[in-house]
């Protein structure tokens, strides 16, 4: 009876401990949808809402300051809005598709928390100006304007089995067919920090290329950069 009773006692204090965090639409264009019912402008956003857009596009700004941007024809889903009292926040985001622009300005304590999650991986930031761009065949690229990213995922790699154990036996094959040894599939985690001013693509098979430097010059003739670059001064 004890026993339960203090595992009751700790799970109400976690829950009061826990502040959620919210946000609302501060801008508003062309069809959007917010667990498939149509958005409005001011309309509150919170924890596990699911962001569709069509011919629209979306701004939110989150009650802590920081901004997240929704482009033309994109699904993405806001997975965590904590934040523990006068403690750490975690803030993340995942993009099924389409191209997402954040500003996070508000990120401060060591144990903070903002991450954009894709199909192939996560990218974790700490007061930064960067797009994601999730395709449908799975690949992603990500820009980076200000600050830096930390982008992960998890690679498959096939390696040839070791079949040294099974030297010796005889194997009969009929016909000519070549047939491969027996692989195994693994897992490998990666890691790579994207500076200012570069990119990454990440390919479908969640293989990163190494970041890469971008001119902003010619990122600013594209109408979606240029767009946001505005915004971001306001």
């Amino acid at each position: 009876m004890k026993k339960k009773f203090f595992i009751s006692l700790f799970y109400i204090f976690c829950v009061f401990n826990i502040i959620a965090l919210n946000g609302k639409i501060t801008y508003l264009k062309g069809s959007v949808y917010i667990n498939y019912a149509p958005a409005d402008l001011n309309q509150k956003v919170e924890e596990k809402d699911l962001i569709t857009t069509h011919e629209g596009r979306v701004e939110l700004t989150l009650s802590d300051g920081n901004i997240i941007r929704i482009g033309e024809n994109s699904r993405v889903h806001i997975d965590n809005l904590k934040k523990k009292k006068n403690k750490d926040k975690k803030i993340s985001v995942k993009v099924f598709l389409g191209k997402i622009w954040t500003k996070v300005k508000n990120i401060v304590k060591e144990k903070d928390e903002f991450s954009i999650k894709f199909r192939m991986g996560t990218a974790g930031v700490r007061g930064t100006v960067y797009r994601l761009n999730q395709y449908e065949d799975d690949s992603a690229e990500i820009y980076v304007y200000e600050g830096k990213v930390e982008v992960s995922g998890i690679k498959k790699e096939t390696i040839k089995k070791d079949t040294k154990k099974n030297e010796g036996k005889r194997h009969e094959i009929e016909g000519p067919e070549e047939i491969e040894g027996p692989k195994e599939v693994t897992l490998r985690e990666w890691v790579k920090i994207v500076e200012k001013m570069n990119k990454i693509y990440v390919t479908s098979k969640g293989e990163p290329e190494d970041p890469k430097e971008f001119k902003m010059k010619k990122e600013k003739n594209k109408e979606w950069v240029k767009w946001n670059l505005k915004r971001d001064k306001k």
